[in-house]
């Protein structure tokens, strides 16, 4: 029996993208794979972002003049016009409020991601981050994979709510149940 409803070229079904990916055989026909593994990953991530935090504050990246020289010295005539210059007139003038802020939020998400503490929403935090960091690396002698990697896990950490396993997540799962927002 033929289904009354016909369907046009390239209709769109609505279904979100996890439903659509789990429909994918290669997927569906998979095992599983143990959150411990993802956990692992997340501290990984953790460690990186604390040891990159450690090491800008070595070298002055976190106060107003360290960072405004590390900006104009990233900035080439390749970056993204609208970026550099947000990055010019909106970033710089305030790079007192900015450096401090920079310096307390990189060091909470290395921190959120080694706990396990609001892990889908450190790695949401971490990949915003990530995407500013490579935008404004556009045009240097950066490689751009290290940014898509390191996107790539966050976006793994997200999805498998890596922080419910050996993290603070799993506690503030029991505790509260599961939130509208993305949070553990």
């Amino acid at each position: 029996m033929k289904n009354s409803r016909s369907r046009q070229p390239f209709e769109i079904i609505p279904l979100n993208i996890t439903e659509r990916i789990n429909q994918w055989s290669i997927i569906k026909n998979s095992p599983p794979t143990s959150l411990f593994w993802m956990a692992l990953l997340r501290i990984m991530l953790g460690l990186l972002f604390l040891t990159t935090w450690a090491s800008n504050a070595s070298k002055g990246l976190y106060t107003p003049d360290g960072l405004e020289e590390f900006l104009r010295e990233t900035l080439n005539e390749d970056s993204i016009p609208l970026y550099a210059e947000f990055i010019e007139n909106v970033i710089i003038p305030i790079r007192g409020i900015f450096a401090p802020f920079q310096l307390v939020t990189e060091f909470l998400l290395g921190v959120a991601l080694l706990l396990g503490f609001c892990t889908r929403g450190a790695a949401l935090a971490g990949a915003f981050f990530i995407i500013n960091t490579y935008l404004l690396s556009i045009g240097t002698d950066e490689w751009p994979w290290s940014y898509f990697t390191v996107l790539g896990v966050l976006g793994t950490v997200y999805f498998t709510k890596a922080g419910r396993s050996i993290g603070v997540d799993v506690l503030l799962l029991r505790h509260f149940g599961e939130t509208k927002f993305a949070l553990w």
